[in-house]
Order: structure tokens, then sequence, then C-alpha cells
């Protein structure tokens, strides 16, 4: 869990030993004498992410020739002030770099080391960083590797509880999460390494490694790694569509990114690109009814297409990334990648790699919704015809939209105090006044509802803050009106006015997401003037409800 706050550490290069000792409550310390046990003399040493220098500073002295990079400048320049005075016949060479460039020729070290960064990596980044490894080192090297892992048993529940404290954290402090190194033992058969010695730490939690480089395949090169196909059929598979629905805003569900197959595919079938979010792959499987293709699910962060591509999360990067972890490029002869048409708003074609050897493809854009995918590739249309290129907020898609949107809602934001509410009545045995918490689920409710069905005759405007406002004031009249004929009283009502606008106007905006009725970039513009007004209205609806609600039992 330690390696989840990493990342806000490694901005203090001067602190971070000691913090990061801290934090792990010393098992790191353990790490690092047990890979300096594993170490012998007169060796050739790569040490990838070094941070402050201080294992292949100690590498070095045991006299070994170590190269040491790590991609922060601030951790190299602090290492190169610690440079140690006598290296016993070693010697030691610190530089910025990255995993994907890596310094050494191919087949020149006997030793490569990372502790702690296996985490910073995605898991195809996970795949290209082993197959670069195995190329850099020797016949037989090995590769140490110490990492935090996902412990199994009941130690699991306590490491998810830890690590979503830790990931609240670095959202408050605006740093990305690390990732679960979840697949990586997968990699390793298939892309060439088989494991020598184990070592664990806190039931499975952190553990050390020694791989060693094995060349099965004759070809002298790594092999790489592909997922096996995934369910896509049957009652399982539905329900874990449901739970894409009912959890898709708030949960990232993500498959394993990879090369997947429908039917048989060979050299000459067609690539289909798509998201790594479960809902997305399941769907994109169903509507290709079999035929053969190759479907290349990029690393989205388990994000549907649209939003990973409105999110920096399905773009240039991903693809690319995907392309070099998978291989596809050496396992068709079909050089035409089939985009999804909606991650348009992440790929930008004009900065792809032109006659590469490592990108030899040409990029086109598919049908905007999956269902037509299979006719779009028996007919190979020159130019999409309309009905494949209109992407239509239709009351299905709603429907859908609305119940994510409002499990988000209870989820992230009323069910604590909703909670609370029911404690506190409990306690001043009010139960005679519950209804009035019930009552205000409904109205959340009914807001979605009514921005749900009525969504397309805000039309007239492409401003969401116009929307917000206009179905704030629609929710107003239809629930005040509700309300006056429940309670009979219009004082009442007026003190809940302000929380019917608030609920809806905060919906309104939620729903920028699901519409395709404007660009990413129209929304950050309005977001600073929503976010204001949202927080003001908030404010005011939290005192006009306690008011209300006193004034209506009370007066």
């Amino acid at each position: 869990m330690a390696v989840v706050y990493m990342r806000k550490l490694e901005e203090e290069p001067e602190t971070y030993d000691s913090k990061f000792t801290a934090l792990t409550k010393g098992v790191n310390l353990e790490v690092h004498n047990w890979i300096i046990d594993q170490i012998n003399n007169s060796q050739s040493i790569l040490e990838i992410g070094c941070g402050t220098g201080v294992l292949a500073s100690e590498m070095a002295q045991k006299g070994n020739n170590v190269i040491a990079i790590d991609k922060s400048f601030q951790m190299i320049d602090y290492a190169m002030k610690d440079y140690p005075s006598d290296l016993s016949g070693g010697g030691l060479l610190y530089q910025t770099g990255l995993f994907t460039n890596l310094p050494p020729p191919d087949g020149s070290q006997d030793i490569v080391v990372s502790k702690f960064m296996l985490s910073e990596l995605r898991p195809l980044e996970q795949q290209i960083f082993l197959r670069n490894v195995w190329k850099t080192l020797k016949p037989n090297g090995h590769l140490i590797i110490a990492a935090e892992f996902v412990p199994s048993g009941v130690w699991k529940l306590t490491f998810k509880i830890k690590r979503w404290r830790y990931k609240k954290k670095l959202r408050r402090l605006r740093l990305r999460s690390t990732y679960l190194v979840k697949w990586f033992f997968q990699y390793l058969d298939p892309i060439g390494f088989k494991i020598r010695t184990q070592k664990s730490w806190k039931h499975g939690s952190i553990q050390a490694i020694v791989l060693q480089k094995i060349n099965d395949n004759g070809t002298n090169e790594p092999g790489y790694y592909s997922p096996k196909t995934r369910r896509f059929k049957g009652f399982r598979s539905q329900l874990r569509i449901f739970r894409c629905v009912f959890t898709g805003q708030v949960d990232h569900v993500p498959i394993e990114p990879g090369i997947y197959q429908s039917g048989n595919p060979d050299e000459n079938s067609p690539i289909i690109v798509t998201a790594n979010y479960e809902f997305t792959y399941i769907k994109v499987m169903r509507d290709l009814k079999s035929r053969d293709a190759w479907v290349l699910c990029v690393d989205s962060n388990g994000i549907n297409v649209w939003c990973a591509a409105r999110g920096n999360d399905f773009g240039n990067n991903q693809l690319l990334e995907a392309i070099e972890a998978t291989g596809i490029k050496d396992i068709t002869q079909k050089k035409t990648l089939l985009l999804p048409q909606l991650s348009a708003g992440g790929i930008a074609i004009p900065q792809l790699p032109k006659d590469s050897d490592n990108f030899p493809f040409r990029v086109r854009y598919g049908p905007v919704w999956s269902k037509s995918i299979a006719q779009f590739l028996d007919e190979n249309p020159a130019q999409k015809p309309d009905k494949m290129k209109l992407a239509k907020f239709t009351l299905y898609h709603r429907i859908r939209a609305g119940i994510t949107h409002v499990s988000f809602l209870f989820r992230k934001i009323f069910i604590l105090p909703l909670i609370a509410l029911v404690l506190l009545f409990s306690i001043l045995t009010w139960f005679d006044k519950l209804w009035w918490i019930g009552e205000l689920s409904l109205w959340i409710l009914t807001a979605n509802f009514i921005v749900m069905f009525l969504f397309p005759i805000s039309g007239f405007t492409r401003k969401f803050i116009f929307k917000d406002i206009f179905f704030g004031i629609i929710n107003m009249i239809l629930l005040g009106g509700i309300s006056f004929m429940i309670h009979k009283s219009l004082f009442y009502v007026l003190w809940q006015l302000c929380f019917y606008f608030w609920i809806t106007f905060f919906s309104v905006m939620s729903f920028s997401g699901y519409t395709m009725a404007t660009s990413p970039r129209e929304i950050q513009e309005e977001y600073p003037i929503f976010n204001l007004i949202n927080k003001i209205l908030l404010i005011l609806s939290l005192i006009f409800l306690v008011l209300g609600f006193i004034f209506f039992i009370y007066i």
C-alpha cells in the first residue's frame, strides 16, 4: 500500500527514504538487504527506477558495474550528490531514463533490478517493461523485482481497505493513483521469464522475486502475452453488464487490455480497436456475432470509449502502447485499424507515426454504435451512412444514463447523509417523521426522471448552464406542485424550492457526459461557472431544507 503514496514522496528527494521507510514500517529496508544478498560481484547491473541511488551505490561498492536510471531529474541529481568515493573496482553511472528506452545495448546486462516501480506501470506498460528487460539481459540473465502485490485470503480485504484510504488521500492531493499488479505473473512465461526465487513480507502484500531469462522459442526475441477470451454470453455476462450500468459512473470496471479473438481470425482478419471497459468488451463481442476479427482492447483504465477519450484515457499514447505491447503488427497482414468513432475526441490522427515500422497502420473510424460493426465489416462502405455516424441520445440511452446517474448520486453523495438522518431521527425517537427522509429520496429520483424523459426539449441550446437553469425551473414547478398537493402548505414548499432547483441543476451537468451534444472543451469552459453556482445552491438548499422542516413540524 505504501507504493500508492510514493508519488507524493517522490516530489521530495531529501526526505524520500526516511518517509518511505516510515510508511512501510521498515519493510523496504528488509527488501533492500534481501536484494543485496542476491548480488555477487563483477557483474553488469542495470537498475530501473533507482530513486535516491542508495541501492545502486551499494551494488557498485560490491564491485559491480552499475547503470542506474530514473525518470526524475530531481532524484538523479540528489543521488549524484552522494556519489560513493570508493567503488572497490566497480563502476556507477547515474542518468535520467525510462524503461521504454533502456540505455545499455541488448544482451549486455547480467542483472536488471527494479524496486517498487512496477505499480507505477499500467498492465501493457508492465509487458513492455518485461520485453525490454528481456532484450537487455544476457542469456540466462536475471531480473530482480520488488513490488507491492494483492495478498490472498483474508488479508486481501485489509489490503483493499488500506488502498481505498490512500487513494482518497491521493485524490485530495490531486495525484493519480498507482496500479494494482493484478495480472503480472501471467505475463512471465509467454514473454520468456521463469521464477527462480521468491520472498514475501506482510502476508504477501510486498514480494521480491528473482526471474531468469528463458529463450524457448528459438527466435532470440521475447514473446508476447495475450489474455484468454472472456465469456461474453450467458447470465453471468449479463450480470456484469448490470454491474457496469449501476456503478459505471463511479467504478472503473477493467478487463485485461490486449488482443482478443472473435471467431477464428487469421492474418487477413480486420482489427477492431476498443476500450478495456467490461461493458464495452461484452457489447462489441456480442455485436460482432462471431465474425472473424481481432479485438484490440487498449488500456482505457476500465472506462468506456466516450468518457475515456474525453479524459485522456483513450488517445494516441494508449493506442501506440497497445500496438507495442501486443505485437499485433506481427500477427496480421491487415494494416488498417478500425477505431470507434467516439474515440475521435482522444485520438489525434495527424500526430500518429507515419510510415513507421512500429506503427505500419492506417486508421479508420468505424460506426458510432457497436451494433453496426457487423454490417460495416460486411459492406465495408467507402463512406459511412448517416445511421452509422450520428449518435442520437435516444430514450433507451437516457434511461440507462439516468439509472447510472441515480446510482452515482446515492452511492457517492446522499447515502451517508441519509443514513445519518435516519440514525438521528431514531435517537430523537422521531419515527413518525421518517417520511421526510423518504420524501427527499423521492425528489432526487423524480428530478432525474424529469431530466431523463424531457432532455430533448433542451436542444435549443448547447450551453449546459442554460440547460441547468431551464430544467431547474421546470423541476421547481413540477415538484413544488406535487409537494403542495401532498402537504397543503405553501410556506413548506417555498422552503424546498431551492433544493428542487439544485438537484436538477447538478443532475443536468452530469448528463453532459452521456449526451454527446457538446464537446469536452465546451464543458471545461462552462465548468468553473457551474461549480461556483452549484456550491452556492447546495449551501442554500441545505439551510432552507432544515429551516423548512423545522417550520413544518413546529409551526
